[in-house]
């Protein structure tokens, strides 16, 4: 009875331990592909709401493909970076705000304008969530998976949920600023209101995110990032 007792015992431990490998793997193979799918996946649902379809903005999103993995293949080859997290709030908001939000839209506008020379700021801004979606596909992964190990769970899943948010939400309310048609006709107090909810749409990304780094709730940080991803996805279907 005694070694029927270590046998079996020794087969129920290698049982758990090969179901928490399989749950370890599954759990980490699931959170690659979301962090790798969010982008391509939001990009094609999105051009469903637009009565153009995805032929439409499948070039501006592979421009920004192209820039990313270009930009990328520089930083890794050239300027290899890891940020360490700091105990300061404010040191990690501008790192974050101006290496994830600030620098990358602000490139991506640019490229808004060089892609429709010719058109107002509506045809213009109307490639911003495409070429956005585009760079963030590669760029996203890249600085995630070229960080620490293990890569926590708010990188893998709370992060990308927050960029493409901001992206929709951002997308949304630029061309409803710019747009000839609208801004004719918005008064002052609408202009006011969607000034307002750009700065916040910009500036929460790294609030979440800088929160997170010194300490924050973990669970408070997903259901923030969940709210804010709600919000963006009905902002985006009342614009329209």
């Amino acid at each position: 009875m005694g070694k029927n007792s270590r046998a079996n015992y020794a087969l129920v431990s290698l049982l758990r331990g090969v179901l928490e490998l399989f749950a370890k793997f599954s759990y980490h193979s699931f959170m690659f592909l979301f962090l790798c799918l969010l982008f391509p996946l939001g990009f094609f649902i999105w051009t469903r709401t637009n009565e153009d379809g995805a032929l439409r903005f499948l070039p501006s999103a592979f421009l920004g493909v192209f820039v990313s993995a270009v930009f990328c293949a520089f930083r890794f080859f050239f300027l290899p970076f890891y940020y360490l997290p700091q105990d300061s709030f404010l040191r990690n908001f501008f790192y974050v705000f101006c290496n994830y939000v600030f620098a990358p839209l602000l490139a991506m506008a640019v490229l808004c304008f060089l892609l429709e020379r010719r058109g107002d700021f509506f045809s213009r801004f109307e490639n911003f969530f495409p070429i956005c979606a585009g760079f963030y596909a590669i760029y996203l992964p890249f600085r995630i998976l070229n960080g620490r190990l293990p890569i926590p769970f708010f990188l893998l899943f709370a992060k990308p949920v927050i960029c493409f948010s901001m992206i929709l939400a951002a997308s949304k309310i630029l061309v409803a600023l710019f747009e000839k048609r609208r801004t004719n006709i918005m008064d002052n107090s609408k202009k006011i209101f969607l000034s307002c909810a750009l700065a916040f749409t910009l500036l929460l990304p790294a609030v979440l995110e800088a929160a997170w780094m010194v300490g924050a709730n973990s669970i408070l940080t997903v259901i923030l990032t969940l709210a804010y991803l709600a919000a963006a996805a009905i902002f985006s279907v009342i614009d329209k």
